[in-house]
């Protein structure tokens, strides 16, 4: 089954931000910790606090800068965060999919690159499919590397030729291919690779301190304002740059120096409800991005071979009904002439999963909404609910 089979066209333009920011912060506790949380959506009033929270590992040692060095971003084919601190490339799986990468262990960034910027690393943006890992420093400079020990560059070095704060953050979007950066006051700049404006600043923004990092949302839905929503963190938190209501997204992260987009499913609830003293979970098999052919959704910790009933629909119903006894709300409309439904056994191990690859599927397809019924006897009904969760296509 293909996620474009699901996808219904009246919903492709909802405007809707949704899915999930990882925050890094190199300092708590000697390590360093990654933050997930969960954006607004149509599902939700507000975020959802930081859930996972994790150690760096490896951890990197601090670099003395001023301008705060380091950064971080994603790479959603292959579920690889990369990090840095100014100095040096690491990275480490999110705990949200598997990891579908090899281990690699830290390296420096080359001494002749490190020269061509003319000072620490302040900001980290990946290109997978080109496998360009594009490097900046406060002063405004950006080469291009393949993201290996050595760093070759592919990418000439450019100084981007308008004025700026210094920068503190970089992001690639897979959407457009081209670049953001934000300085330490906030403001936000979109420009082509080789340094070309694509787009008037935005901002500065009002922020606790200097920006850490900036990330956009790459799932292609729009914000009330009308435009795709660009974060911006700082403290304990992020905010949307673009929309001046937008409800800050606590991080869990006191001194970010890097945001990414993390393309994982967005819930309406942290949990399921229980039934019968069973509690399942939900997982995504891997990133939620386009070109990614290994995702597919995944209900977990039931009992052996459980009937399962996944429903898939392009409405979801805000209304929320509770229609048996253990109180999950129905999040897809019944009786809708759009839904999908496929049933499992769950394994040995209480698994049941239902693979969506995306292989060849381009962003912004969806949103869709996804919601399990399992056989529990101890429900009045005979079964229980899964929280429903909302996916999307997204750059990688």
């Amino acid at each position: 089954m293909r996620l474009l089979d699901l996808a219904v066209p009246t919903f492709l333009c909802a405007a809707a931000a949704a899915q999930h920011l990882v925050s890094y912060d190199p300092m708590p506790g000697g390590t360093g910790m990654m933050s997930e949380s969960q954006l607004p959506s149509v599902m939700t009033a507000g975020p959802i606090p930081p859930v996972p929270m994790y150690p760096i590992a490896p951890a990197l040692p601090m670099v003395a800068a001023l301008v705060p060095a380091g950064d971080a971003t994603f790479n959603g084919l292959t579920n690889r965060i990369w990090y840095s601190n100014g100095m040096m490339l690491a990275s480490m799986p999110s705990p949200s999919f598997p990891f579908m990468a090899p281990a690699l262990p830290p390296f420096p960034i080359a001494a002749a690159v490190m020269g061509l910027l003319g000072g620490p690393v302040t900001g980290i943006a990946i290109d997978p499919v080109g496998v360009v890992m594009y490097l900046s420093s406060a002063g405004g400079v950006v080469v291009g590397v393949t993201p290996i020990p050595g760093t070759p560059v592919v990418v000439p070095p450019f100084v981007l030729p308008f004025a700026t704060g210094p920068i503190t953050g970089l992001d690639y979007d897979s959407i457009s291919g081209s670049l953001f950066a934000v300085d330490g006051g906030g403001t936000v700049y979109n420009f082509a690779v080789g340094g070309a404006p694509l787009a008037p600043p935005i901002g500065p923004a009002a922020l606790p301190g200097i920006a850490g990092d900036v990330a956009i949302d790459k799932t292609g839905m729009l914000n009330p304002a009308g435009v795709r929503p660009i974060y911006v963190n700082s403290g304990g938190g992020a905010i949307d740059v673009t929309f001046a209501a937008a409800i800050p997204i606590p991080m869990g992260t006191a001194f970010p120096t890097g945001l990414a987009f993390l393309p994982r499913p967005a819930a309406n609830s942290l949990s399921s409800c229980p039934c019968g003293g069973v509690l399942p979970t939900w997982g995504a098999t891997a990133p939620m991005a386009s070109g990614q052919g290994a995702f597919g959704m995944r209900i977990g910790s039931l009992p052996p071979f459980t009937p399962v009933l996944m429903a898939f629909d392009g409405a979801y119903n805000a209304a929320l009904p509770i229609i048996n006894g253990s109180g999950c709300p129905l999040g897809i409309f019944p009786g809708s002439t759009s839904i999908s439904t496929f049933f499992a056994l769950t394994d040995l191990a209480g698994n049941a999963t239902w693979n969506l690859p995306l292989t060849f599927l381009p962003p912004t397809i969806g949103p869709v909404y996804a919601q399990a019924f399992w056989a529990c006897s101890a429900d009045p009904a005979g079964f229980a609910l899964t929280n429903t969760q909302q996916i999307v296509v997204t750059g990688h």
